[in-house]
């Protein structure tokens, strides 16, 4: 992806209101992989979440396999929520806290997101 086009992905979610994107971000916990209708459905643009769509891979260590109805499977398509909470603080100038582990860090960006949108007076709930 070249600079215009990530340049038009921040932009389109600057333009949201706050609300949509803690909607969006509150559904993350660091782990999950999703389908990018939960996103979609949440409010985000599709540019968006198609940009954040990939084919993750298990690696087949205990960390690094990936389980889908308690069943390990060797990739799965979709939306990885800390990717995802990653983006949004990034396009939005947001600094969080650094975090020894994925849940403590997609913890961090979203308090960070919620301050952010107290600070600015955005109507996000």
């Amino acid at each position: 992806m070249n600079k215009k086009d990530y340049t038009k992905l921040v932009e389109q979610v600057r333009a949201l209101p706050g609300e949509i994107i803690l909607k969006a971000a509150l559904r993350c916990d660091g782990h999950t992989i999703f389908k990018p209708e939960a996103f979609l459905d949440a409010g985000l643009p599709k540019p968006v979440v198609d940009h954040l769509r990939r084919n993750h891979g298990s690696d087949g260590s205990p960390k690094g396999t990936i389980f889908v109805q308690g069943q390990p499977v060797k990739e799965l398509a979709g939306v990885y929520g800390l990717d995802l909470l990653r983006f949004l603080a990034s396009a939005l100038a947001v600094e969080y806290r650094d975090a020894m582990g994925r849940g403590f860090e997609a913890q961090n960006i979203q308090s960070a997101l919620r301050q952010h949108f107290q600070a600015t007076g955005d109507n996000a709930k």
